[in-house]
Parts: structure tokens; C-alpha cells; sequence
């Protein structure tokens, strides 16, 4: 499927200087160039970091290009090519600190970090998959691999599209392609449900851990970044909710979506204090929760601001924008409450 979007359409040949036209097409591209780069990167403040420095590579080269009809798959080209510079000379994402409650050592590896909101059925690249599951898988593909899968079944590239884009062969773009949809499992897990999420808020506002505990499903997996540590069955799970649970002295939970699934944000209290940011839930499953990723401290907190949530509360909280985020986020206040 060949893109359409054209600099033509943009107003270059009635007169508009190439810069004005490049910044309408940013504009336009925005939103949907982040998302990209979050699929390619993982992470929310590397999506942002890698597309500025698109703007900035195709805001000095947009000039040079010929094809009026080449407007977005350019970009889409540029905005790759910055991705997989950066992938190449990043460092591994450091601990955030210490160890965890239970002295398990942090994830040195890059972790996927959730993405506010989720894409919306209309957007341009609707056939991108968003949920954490697929982002998370596409993280064990190559650079390459993840590249071209993104570029051809996402953006709607042709093959020798992202050859090109890529600066590969069409035999090295279709071999990369058919190897990471090979190694792509189906992806069949469903989200949670309106009634079992209000269920799962209702347990932690109301410290009820057997309500929670009862909200599991027998053979329920929970991760959780960026600490190395899996915990399976309902068994397992609870021991670890009972055990953390009275180090606190009251919670507060908020439904809201990452991802374009359900997640819950919650709150914990020691003594008199204020509700401080705590943990960020993405849940999974039909009837019960089959699978939980429980962004843990210090990272669940710091990942609040980007959802438009605040760090500290005193009340029961509010949500007050959508979780969908278009320009810089604001990944800051790590807070340390384990």
C-alpha cells in the first residue's frame, strides 16, 4: 500500500516556501510520528528525545526532497533512521536505584514503558498495534527487524519502500519482514472490562486485599518493571500483595487507559501524610485479571505527570485531560515510597 500524503497537497506548487510547507506536514505527522518512534524506542521520553531530532533533520533537509508525492513516508523514513541511530549508541537503561522490597536487583535491560492514552481508531497509522503486549514483543525483534515490520504492516510502506528508507535491499527488507512476523506470537489476550477495573479501584480505596487477592485469576502472571521479577499464580501474587499492603496506611486508585487498555494509578499514605504516587497497573483479562504489569516504584511514579496525573494528593484524585499526549512529557518527581 503506497501513502498518499502528498507536499503538493500542502500548497508548495501555489507559492508556500518549503519551510512553511515542512511545518504544516510536522504538524500534521506529529502526534502520529511520536507514536512511531515510542514503538521503535520504548520508551516516552526517548519517543520524545528522537522526535525532535526528526523535526530538526527533516526541517534541514526537506528542501532537498524531490517527490511531491513522498511527504509522509519521508518523514516516516527520517523519523526510523533517527530511532535506530539511537538504538545503536544508547546505553542500557541504569536502575533507578537500590534494590526492591525484596532485595531483588533491578532490570538493567530496556523495559517498555506505557504510552498515555491510545491511538485512536481514525489516526493515520490505526493499523499499528498499541497494546503493551505487541510493544513489549517488538522489543525482542532486531532494530531492524522491528524497523521494517513497523514501516510496512504499521505505516503501509511497500517493501521496497522500507528498503529504501532503511538503505537495505528488497530481498533484506522481505527477509527481515518475514522473520518478525514469524517470531510475532498471535496476540489474543484480552482487556479487562469496565466492571472488573471499578472492582480492582473499589478493592485498593477500600484496603480490602481479599477483595483484590479474589479478583485474580488462579493462574495470573504479574511483572514488574523494571525489577526483575515475575511472580506466577494467584498464590504467589497474593503473598506479595499481603506482605506490602500494612506498610501503608490507606490508598487511593483511579481508573485511566495506557496503551489504549485499562490502567489503574494508585496512591499510598503513610500516617497523616499526604496520598504520594505510587504504582501504575496495566490489567489484562477476561472476568478475572490474567496478566497484570505493575509499573513499581520508582518508576510507576514517575511516569504520573505524562498521564496528567499529579504526584501528591490530599483527596481523592482527578483526571482532568486525556492521557493522550502530543507534545514533550514531563517525566520528573521520582519518588521513592517503597
Amino acid at each position: 500500500m503506497r501513502m498518499e500524503t502528498s507536499i503538493a497537497a500542502l500548497d508548495v506548487s501555489n507559492g508556500r516556501d518549503a519551510s512553511g510547507a515542512f511545518s504544516v506536514l510536522a504538524g500534521v505527522m506529529n502526534a502520529e510520528l511520536k507514536r512511531h518512534c515510542y514503538r521503535m524506542m520504548g520508551g516516552l521520553q526517548d519517543a520524545e528525545d528522537c522526535l525532535q531530532e526528526t523535526l530538526l533533520r527533516g526541517w534541514r533537509e526537506f528542501a532537498s526532497l524531490q517527490d511531491e508525492a513522498a511527504g509522509r513516508p519521508w518523514l516516516y523514513s527520517v523519523a526510523t533512521r533517527v530511532c535506530l541511530d539511537a538504538l545503536r549508541t544508547r546505553k542500557r537503561r541504569q536502575a533507578l536505584f537500590g534494590p526492591s522490597l525484596d532485595e531483588v536487583e533491578p532490570g538493567m535491560e530496556p523495559w517498555v514503558e506505557p504510552w498515555p492514552g491510545g491511538a485512536l481508531p481514525s489516526d493515520p497509522e490505526r493499523g499499528q498495534d498499541i497494546r503493551l503486549a505487541f510493544i513489549s514483543m517488538l522489543h525482542t525483534l532486531s532494530p531492524r527487524g522491528r524497523a521494517v515490520l513497523l514501516l510496512h504492516d504499521g505505516v503501509g510502506m511497500t517493501a521496497a519502500e522500507a528498503a529504501a528508507a532503511l538503505g537495505i535491499t528488497v530481498a533484506a527488507a522481505r527477509s527481515a519482514l518475514q522473520r518478525a512476523r514469524s517470531a510475532l506470537p498471535p496476540q489474543d489476550t484480552a482487556a479487562s472490562d469496565h466492571v472488573l477495573v471499578a472492582a480492582y479501584v473499589d478493592a485498593w480505596n477500600a484496603g480490602d486485599v481479599g477483595a483484590l487477592i479474589s479478583l485474580l485469576q488462579r493462574d495470573i502472571v504479574m511483572t514488574m518493571p523494571p525489577w526483575h521479577r515475575t511472580f506466577h499464580g494467584r498464590h504467589e501474587v497474593a503473598q506479595f500483595m499481603t506482605s506490602v499492603w500494612p506498610r501503608y496506611d490507606g490508598f487511593r486508585a483511579v481508573a485511566g487507559v495506557a496503551n489504549g487498555q485499562p490502567a489503574v494509578a494508585v496512591y499510598v499514605r503513610r500516617a497523616n501524610q499526604p496520598y504520594m504516587a505510587h504504582s501504575l497497573h496495566m490489567l489484562a483479562g477476561s472476568g478475572q485479571i490474567s496478566e497484570m504489569v505493575l509499573y513499581a516504584p520508582p518508576l510507576g511514579a514517575s511516569l504520573f505527570p505524562a498521564f496528567g496525573l499529579p504526584l501528591e494528593i490530599t483527596g481523592p484524585p482527578e483526571i482532568t485531560g486525556p492521557p493522550e499526549i502530543t507534545g514533550p512529557s514531563e517525566i520528573k518527581g521520582m519518588a521513592d515510597l517503597a
